[in-house]
């Protein structure tokens, strides 16, 4: 990469985090272009150009966003403890940035939007996907995943239990339910063995 390229990427980013933060705390209506400019320090000429316009820079900032949740989970892979403390840690993760993404912008725009819900899934089928495997390999080393069942239908199971977790009423749903569902899921309806 080139010095001109190594400016752009470092200005988008900085446009990227300022459209983040602002339209986290007020929320995508109430963030103009010229607000992104100031709290950037990038001009709002060079911000129509990167991204085009405003929901176009919401979508990167989103995809960012989801980035940064994915290298938050792969941390957590690295710490040394048990996996059940490392699925607890993930599943709190989870769980915070549910209520994150419920008091931001994205609440408002992600279910409704076709090119949200493109990142969104790109993020948590695509992206995820090695982190969810190499959690399940950790998982079944440990002892605490059963190694007869395959990675790919692990997969495909917590892949059928995701859209429970990303309806749009899902956020405003009682802590109780969203336990009841994440046993659920770990153990089924006939609770742990």
């Amino acid at each position: 990469m080139n010095g001109y390229e190594k400016r752009t990427q470092i200005k988008k980013q900085a446009i990227i985090d300022a459209a983040r933060e602002l339209f986290a705390r007020r929320g995508f209506s109430g963030v103009g272009i010229n607000d992104i400019a100031d709290k950037s320090g990038i001009s709002h000429v060079s911000i129509y150009n990167y991204f085009g316009d405003k929901k176009s820079l919401a979508v990167a900032a989103l995809a960012s966003y989801l980035d940064k949740a994915i290298e938050e989970y792969e941390v957590i892979l690295e710490q040394e403890v048990p996996f059940t403390e490392k699925l607890r840690r993930i599943m709190d993760l989870k769980f915070s940035k549910f209520e994150e993404v419920a008091s931001s912008y994205f609440s408002t725009l992600a279910w409704d939007d076709k090119a949200f819900q493109e990142v969104y899934k790109e993020a948590a089928y695509v992206k995820a996907v090695p982190v969810y495997t190499r959690f399940i390999e950790l998982g079944k080393a440990e002892g605490a995943v059963d190694p007869n069942i395959p990675t790919e239908a692990i997969l495909a199971y917590i892949f059928q239990v995701m859209p429970l977790l990303q309806h749009k009423d899902y956020l405003r749903t009682s802590v109780g339910y969203k336990g009841g569902l994440f046993k659920l899921f770990l153990y089924g309806i006939l609770g742990q063995e």
